[in-house]
């Protein structure tokens, strides 16, 4: 009755069952991790390893991936579609755009038919050296009808007589009209020019810029009314045939660009040198300076904002050229209603342009600053998790509705990250350096910088399904358990507690599949890590286990769990026993 009450010591259960992602801020929650590696939250709430990918090829020199129908790729100048090589191309990396059933390849500016599975240019240039004929002739190609050149109106002209008025300039040709008693203008007179080799590569309503006749009326931009071999046809009008001895050049231009993207059956592109924005005529990448003032007609405008173009995508029904401090959007159906409108956001980061990637309905793309989300009217960081690191050189690509992003932070290390698009999960894949990503299908595939082109097995990838062709060694390798190591660290757990504190207990309720091995380490205050525990599974099994570990009296722990094998955590707990400030 007399002796004193003592107050018994205060314990505390905590359970984390909602596993959370990565947390680079350095201000670690319950259930999120500071490093992780080669985990995915695919089975959100739980944390497994991820998937192991299959390397589907390996390149010599990784020059670009792309898919349409089946994947198509660039090892060094070597082009390959759904396994067959299909010719050279420069060694450059590169673009790639689908249109149609085209694969056009910048910076070529080759087109790949994958119906006729051949080449065929954008550009053409023509320089013909031996005589070249310039005589009028009409739409259809043929030579004109006998007329009477010059400056005086022929008397007793007859009905259907023509006259090329030359009084004026330039001369205007007109037939006489017997009904209405007058000579009546006609204003689609044509000109022909025969010269060996014009019209190679040339087809009907091409534009064309055309230099060097004597004629200078006849020099600039035309659309082809007829083209052949050795004769082109365009609207225009002389006096008398002209011959002369080459010096004549024709050519079909395809402005440099630096993104390309395309949209309602167009290619558009981009100019950082010349501020310029581009669009080719309908259904036709090979015309870039068609203006005939009709709905098939190409487009170009100028922008006046400062700074290179970063990158471009099509965002719902706009298309929306990047820069890192605005976003240009160029909405419309033809060249008579296209309009562009500037959003002053924060847009790509220069030398992020292969980061910008649609996952359902929102862009994300990387910034200067964060990584973005962009639904056309707003945009929103998703990367605060990330923290403040200055990453660059983001290259992204999508699987459902998870987004996969490559990048390099200040020191030069790549990390490859996913983002979980609806729960807003982050968590680190592994080192790699990715190139590109392209996704066929339900599947997704990736080139990193050592030439390999992963399938990264969240969808549907059939072996032999896309790459068929004998041209190129197909590995369908899988990924071994050794080739996939994972790793999960948490935070420093113990300090919302200002007091010392005793952790009486750790548990982890961890399934691991058949072959698979655990480490659980800890590390208390700055001590060194010590390895708590090593569990493994002999092969053919797959158990589940509850780890108790009991670690000395600490002010902070973190706990790291690595290993191989299939993993799949499904919960952390400790027990907690309150202590005092003085260490005791």
């Amino acid at each position: 009755m007399r002796l004193p009450m003592l107050n018994g010591v205060q314990r505390n259960q905590q359970s984390v069952v909602a596993l959370g992602g990565l947390n680079l801020t350095g201000t670690v929650g319950d259930g999120e991790w500071s490093w992780t590696q080669n985990v995915d939250a695919a089975q959100y709430p739980i944390a497994r390893r991820r998937e192991t990918r299959l390397l589907v090829g390996k390149l010599t020199k990784p020059n670009g991936l792309f898919a349409l129908d089946a994947l198509a790729f660039v090892d060094g100048t070597r082009f390959y579609y759904n396994g067959y090589y299909y010719g050279d191309v420069a060694d450059s990396f590169k673009q790639m755009v689908g249109m149609g059933s085209d694969i056009c390849i910048f910076p070529d500016k080759v087109i790949f038919s994958t119906k006729t599975l051949q080449f065929r240019p954008m550009e053409q240039r023509n320089a013909p050296s031996g005589q070249v004929r310039v005589t009028l002739a009409q739409a259809d190609g043929s030579p004109f009808p006998a007329y009477t050149a010059s400056a005086a109106a022929p008397e007793e002209p007859a009905n259907g007589d023509w006259w090329l008025d030359t009084s004026g300039t330039p001369p205007v040709m007109k037939s006489w009209s017997e009904s209405s008693g007058m000579w009546v203008d006609e204003y689609t007179t044509c000109v022909a020019v025969e010269a060996e080799g014009i019209g190679t590569g040339l087809k009907v309503d091409d534009a064309v810029k055309i230099a060097g006749l004597t004629d200078a009326n006849l020099n600039g931009t035309w659309a082809l009314l007829q083209a052949d071999t050795d004769r082109i046809v365009f609207t225009g009008i002389i006096q008398e045939t002209l011959q002369q001895n080459g010096g004549v050049a024709v050519s079909r231009e395809t402005p440099e660009m630096d993104f390309i993207v395309e949209h309602n059956n167009r290619l558009w592109g981009c100019n950082s040198e010349k501020h310029e924005i581009y669009a080719c005529a309908l259904g036709d990448a090979t015309n870039w300076y068609k203006y005939q003032g009709i709905s098939t007609d190409s487009y170009a405008v100028t922008v006046g904002s400062p700074g290179p173009f970063t990158g471009a995508a099509v965002v719902n029904s706009s298309v929306c050229f990047f820069k890192e401090n605005c976003i240009h959007k160029i909405y419309g159906t033809m060249p008579a209603n296209f309009q562009m409108a500037v959003d002053h956001y924060r847009g790509a980061e220069k030398g992020s342009g292969g980061s910008i990637v649609k996952v359902n309905e929102l862009v994300y793309y990387k910034s200067v600053f964060d990584v973005c989300a962009y639904d056309g009217t707003e945009v929103a960081g998703r990367s605060a998790a990330l923290g403040v690191v200055p990453w660059r050189n983001a290259v992204a690509g999508r699987n459902g509705k998870r987004l996969y992003i490559s990048m390099q932070d200040s020191a030069g290390t790549w990390s490859l990250f996913t983002l979980d698009t609806e729960t807003g999960i982050w968590l680190r894949e592994d080192g790699t350096q990715a190139l590109a990503f392209t996704s066929l299908l339900t599947e997704t595939f990736m080139l990193d910088a050592e030439g390999n082109v992963w399938a990264l097995r969240s969808g549907e990838y059939a072996e032999g399904a896309y790459m068929v062709g004998p041209d190129f060694v197909i590995h369908s390798r899988e990924e071994t358990d050794a080739e996939v190591p994972w790793i999960l660290r948490s935070g420093e757990i113990l300090t919302r507690m200002a007091n010392n504190k005793r952790i009486g207990k750790i548990q982890l309720l961890l399934e691991l599949g058949a072959g698979a091995e655990c480490t659980v380490r800890i590390r208390k205050d700055n001590e060194d890590w010590e390895t708590a525990l090593v569990v493994s599974t002999a092969a053919g099994q797959k158990r589940r286990y509850t780890l108790p570990i009991y670690p000395r009296r600490c002010d902070r722990l973190i706990i790291e769990l690595s290993g191989t094998g299939e993993m799949m955590l499904y919960n952390m707990s400790w027990l907690v026993e309150a202590g005092s400030e003085y260490g005791r």
